[in-house]
């Protein structure tokens, strides 16, 4: 079926179908140690291999945060969903264009409120 064609229940569906294919994929990773497995233990670790082992962990960090995130945003588009006010501005109370609802399942705030908080954020 079509992006264009999906209701927003189904487009939450494969929002979190994706997020949870994402989520076992990190956890594949997770469970794999970091680091070269063929240097011999004796060998001292560099100082650039120690940093490269801690960017490694910090970036897995940081997607666990993202998923976390992503996981908590889609329960409350559901929720949203079933007490009726998905798709209604939480800022404005308008509604939200479909066309960003499709592009964005998550999404809480119309596209001139997302700018007006944006600028705000920037300036």
């Amino acid at each position: 079926m079509r992006a264009a064609n999906r209701s927003p229940q189904e487009m939450l569906i494969r929002e979190e179908q994706e997020m949870q294919r994402q989520y076992s994929a990190l956890r594949r990773v997770r469970r794999q140690p970091v680091g070269v497995v063929d240097v011999p233990e004796r060998r001292r670790t560099s100082l650039f291999d120690a940093a490269a082992l801690e960017v490694l962990e910090q970036h897995r960090d940081f997607l666990w945060q993202r998923l976390a995130a992503h996981s908590r945003a889609l329960a409350a588009a559901k929720d949203r969903m079933s007490e009726g006010t998905y798709g209604i501005c939480a800022h404005c109370a308008r509604p939200i264009p479909p066309r960003r609802l499709k592009v964005l399942p998550t999404a809480t705030l119309c596209v001139q409120c997302q700018e007006r908080r944006e600028a705000a954020l920037a300036a």
